[in-house]
């Protein structure tokens, strides 16, 4: 089990108060005992030099010798020691262990020192009373001369009983000591550590996703200090943490609203980031394709050698490619870079099929205007040249020359108009009355109209419409021109003698309405371009009859406008069936 700050500073504060009363107690009670022995020392050491300079005294007859009794008697008793004269001739017998007797034995060095007439003291156990005991030896002097010594011998035991006293008192001080210093230490280490226990729990929070952590400041010291910057730390974080997750998530539904796929990629071709467009575009079914490689994810084996070579010449390069199917699809890829060291590349992945087929329609559709047009005016312009050129002598050529003329300029006038009304149509500048139709009506009075051109072409006519057929909605002139386009195209395509059938059937919340002729037929592959502008199935006998090739986008223009569909139905050398349908008219008072 780890060991918590708090547990590590009280044990340091115990620790080191524990040393340090140990130490000091040690040093105090050495000191005090060094210097009660010190003391008792010395007092032996000057009543001995008076005892010496007694002894002195009587030897040079100065003194008597009861007096002399008499004081080392007193002196006994007054100093606790015992007093013991000795003679030189017997100082060497201090150094032996028989000494035992009068005080502690000397060592030689001692009794060196005493003969050269310096006083010895020395502490220690007596072998015989095993009480600590003080000697002192001081030499008597005679004529500068060392004549004996007197040796005072003292016990300690009563030093030894008060110092033991001082060791007891140190003790208990110590532990109350200690006991204090535990209950000052809790605090202060509580202080210290429950801050930062709570800054710890605070982290982890933070850690785990809550910014808005506080910690309480409860000092204004380096712990309060810490907790202000751990408070103004989280804070700013939380700030920076909720900025950035509004950009990420601008950047996400930027990513999801945008029409082209985007793919991020790092160093290693691993993705970094792909949009839902980028996985439409590939066709992948992953949900998350973070870390997949790129090469084994891109349809085109070509398009990942792009984003190596973008990031190893550090520029953007573009390139189109066309799959199966003849889908095309740009890629666009611009280096990523952090100061000028390159860490990825972003592609950015485009549908362009519809572009370029818009493209392609664009330029045909240039190409076509500009041919049709040119026909007849270089028709126009040529007789024009032969009329002033006086090629047409007679009134007869010159009629026929300005009946040419006449109908080119009808055909110019008929491809503009039918150019500016399939533009209209397409840009949904026009706008319809809607009325109720009824359909057999209408579909005569169309036949009729054309009546001139079915004699012409020797075709018959024939009208397959129920009388009881339910009334449509839709604008009168718009689907008159509907079914003058279609009939127009079959008496252009049906050979003389041939029929062409007008046929209209209920089929329930629309009506279709159907033209049929028995002429060449067109193609299965064409079906769907005969309803693209100036496409023309064949083209000399078109441009002879004075087509435009537009007739039929703008059939599919108006049905589509009235929300109904155009279709057809042919076979080479069967005929052709065009039809439409019309949304029925439902009578709101019925």
């Amino acid at each position: 089990m780890k060991a918590n700050i708090f547990t590590k500073l009280l044990t340091t504060y115990l620790v080191i108060i524990l040393i340090t009363l140990f130490v000091v107690g040690l040093l105090f009670t050495q000191l005090f005992q060094n210097y009660f022995y010190n003391a008792r020392e010395n007092e032996l050491l000057a009543k001995g030099q008076e005892v010496a300079d007694i002894f002195s005294a009587q030897l040079l007859g100065l003194q008597d010798p009861r007096i002399t009794n008499d004081l080392l008697f007193a002196l006994d008793r007054f100093l606790d020691a015992r007093v013991h004269p000795v003679d030189k001739s017997m100082l060497g017998l201090a150094t032996c262990p028989g000494f035992e007797e009068m005080g502690l034995p000397l060592t030689v060095d001692e009794l060196e020192l005493l003969l050269q007439g310096h006083p010895v003291a020395k502490r220690g156990y007596h072998s015989v009373s095993r009480e600590q005991l003080a000697t002192v030896a001081v030499p008597i002097m005679v004529m500068d001369e060392v004549a004996g010594a007197v040796f005072l011998n003292a016990p300690l035991t009563g030093i030894s009983h008060t110092v033991s006293q001082v060791q007891g008192l140190v003790f208990y001080a110590a532990l109350l000591a200690t006991s204090l210093a535990m209950v000052v230490g809790y605090y202060m280490s509580k202080s210290i550590s429950h801050p930062l226990q709570q800054m710890n729990r605070a982290a982890l929070e933070v850690a785990g996703g809550n910014y808005q952590q506080q910690v309480k400041v409860t000092s204004s010291d380096e712990v309060g200090q810490l907790a202000h910057s751990f408070n103004h730390m989280s804070s700013t974080l939380f700030q920076t943490v909720e900025a950035l997750s509004q950009e990420k998530a601008k950047l996400e539904n930027i990513m999801i609203s945008m029409n082209e796929g985007v793919v991020a990629i790092d160093q290693q071709n691993r993705i970094l980031l792909a949009n839902p467009q980028a996985q439409q575009l590939l066709r992948l079914q992953k949900a998350d394709l973070t870390g997949q490689k790129i090469t084994t994810l891109l349809p085109d084996s070509a398009m990942p050698n792009l984003f190596s070579d973008v990031m190893q010449s550090d520029e953007s390069h573009s390139h189109e490619y066309t799959e199966e199917g003849g889908r095309i699809l740009s890629l666009q890829v611009a280096p990523l870079r952090r100061g000028e060291i390159i860490w990825g590349a972003v592609g950015i992945l485009q549908d362009v099929t519809q572009v370029r087929h818009l493209e392609q329609m664009r330029r045909d559709f240039v190409a076509n205007v500009s041919h049709e047009l040119r026909t007849p005016m270089t028709s126009i312009q040529g007789f024009v040249e032969a009329l002033l050129d006086g090629f047409a002598q007679d009134q007869k050529s010159q009629d026929r020359y300005l009946q040419v003329i006449l109908d080119e300029t009808i055909r110019l006038n008929r491809l503009v108009n039918d150019l500016l009304d399939l533009s209209r149509l397409e840009t949904g500048q026009v706008s319809w009355p809607m009325e109720p139709l009824a359909l057999p009506a209408l579909i005569a009075q169309v036949a009729t109209k054309l009546s001139s051109q079915f004699e012409r072409q020797a075709l018959t006519v024939k009208i397959e419409v129920p009388g009881n057929l339910p009334w449509v909605l839709g604008n009168r002139d718009r689907i008159q021109q509907v079914l003058i386009n279609l009939l127009g195209n079959a008496i252009s395509f049906t050979p003389s003698g041939g029929t062409v059938t007008l046929a209209a059937s209920d089929e329930g919340d629309k009506v279709r309405i159907r033209v049929t002729d028995n002429g060449v037929g067109i193609p299965e592959e064409e079906h769907e371009k005969i309803w693209q502008r100036f496409y023309k199935v064949d083209k000399a006998r078109t441009r002879r009859l004075g087509g435009t090739g537009l007739g039929l986008s703008i059939v599919k223009q108006i049905i589509e406008a009235h929300g109904g569909t155009a279709d057809l139905e042919s076979s080479p050398g069967s005929g052709s069936t065009f039809s439409f349908t019309l949304r029925r008219y439902e009578d709101p008072e019925s």
